[in-house]
């Protein structure tokens, strides 16, 4: 059994260094690509429209809106509100006629559409965004997670990775706040999103997209048929890179870290949350799985539990070398994030992303019980072939 685990340790060990290695590469090439006064100029923001698909409940929604706000004065926010979400609709009004009267220089900046409860078989976030694209104005959209924020400048330099491709998307980061359900979810992404989307890339293009922020042009999103195309499908980030690729079109993944904040108030919603992004892996997998994805991807995900379940096999020595092990990975990683990023990580949020590291492969096998029925935020969706149903 210790021979085993020796050699699972050094697997484990090599492919987490060449994960870091190769994700500060790219950001490295990344920075120089993006010379400083370049970005800025090559970006009128007024040309910029930002979607937003808007639900009430989470306490740093507003927050989240008023930051975005700030950080891109001259864009243009569309805000795609449900018409029976109450709370949505007040908040995005008092918000929207506060920041219109403290910037009365640029009337008509907020706009605020109200939509209709989804039709069966659509996907509610997509269905939104396909009401919103004819009120668009400019020649650029940008999608945005209603829990997410750009930073100032975030917006130039994806305009800026447009004269490389037809489709720019960025780097998500959770907020280590709030819960322990929260920050456990924060350690889940932050352990996993550089790390995952980077590395692949020295091998080929993109196969999906990060969902919670991407930029485009609108009259190509257009010629593709819109948001329409895609609106009966569950994977709305997987599935607009399908189309985009189908068509020849090029995806580029560009270093624009973008901050998230959501509120998980239990260990339900937790294991909801993490089940919902499980079963929309499983179908990105089903199609695009080769040995590449295996290896850089899949196996560091399986084998923390694995070392884990090897090491109480073999005894106390075994076991308290791996979870030594555990945290200097996450130590590690940690100190990745602070010079790539510039996070503050913390003694507690280490703790936490080995705690995420042993659970991912629990949450990957939860989501293959009953892989056809998933909650997102407050619908309960059936899920047939990729497509949508409301039971």
């Amino acid at each position: 059994m210790i021979p085993v685990l020796h050699f699972a340790w050094l697997a484990y060990g090599l492919l987490t260094a060449l994960r870091i290695g190769l994700a500060l590469r790219f950001l490295a090439r990344d920075r120089k690509a993006n010379v400083p006064g370049v970005a800025g100029a090559e970006l009128d923001e007024s040309q910029v429209t930002v979607m937003q698909a808007i639900l009430s409940g989470d306490p740093t929604l507003g927050r989240n809106l008023e930051e975005n706000l700030r950080h891109h004065p001259e864009a243009r926010f569309l805000w795609l509100v449900d018409e029976d979400d109450m709370i949505a609709r007040e908040m995005a009004g008092e918000l929207a006629a506060r920041l219109q009267a403290a910037h009365a220089a640029r009337p008509g900046r907020i706009d605020i559409l109200l939509a209709p409860p989804p039709p069966q078989g659509r996907n509610p976030k997509v269905f939104k965004l396909a009401l919103g694209l004819p009120r668009v104005a400019g020649e650029l959209i940008a999608v945005l997670d209603d829990d997410t924020v750009l930073p100032a400048g975030a917006l130039a330099r994806a305009r800026l990775a447009l004269n490389r491709g037809d489709l720019a998307t960025g780097l998500p980061y959770y907020r280590p706040e709030g819960s322990f359900a929260s920050r456990l979810v924060a350690a889940f992404v932050n352990a996993n999103a550089l790390v995952t989307y980077l590395p692949i890339l020295f091998f080929r293009p993109p196969v999906t997209i990060n969902g919670m922020f991407y930029l485009t042009r609108k009259e190509t999103l257009e010629r593709l048929g819109g948001f329409a195309a895609i609106e009966e499908r569950l994977c709305d980030d997987y599935e607009l890179a399908r189309l985009y690729l189908r068509a020849g079109l090029r995806i580029v993944q560009t270093a624009v870290v973008h901050p998230i904040s959501t509120t998980v108030r239990g260990a339900v919603d937790y294991a909801v949350i993490l089940r919902r992004w499980m079963v929309f892996a499983n179908h990105l997998f089903r199609d695009a799985i080769d040995p590449l994805m295996i290896v850089l991807v899949v196996l560091p995900a399986l084998m923390p539990l694995f070392l884990a379940v090897l090491a109480g096999f073999a005894g106390g020595a075994a076991l308290a070398a791996t979870v030594a092990g555990l945290l200097a990975k996450a130590t590690a990683m940690a100190a990745f994030r602070r010079r790539a990023i510039g996070s503050r990580e913390t003694v507690s949020g280490i703790l936490l992303e080995v705690l995420a590291d042993l659970l991912q492969p629990l949450h990957a096998a939860s989501a293959l019980i009953r892989p056809g029925s998933i909650r997102w935020r407050s619908r309960s969706i059936v899920v047939e072939d990729g497509k949508v149903r409301y039971p």
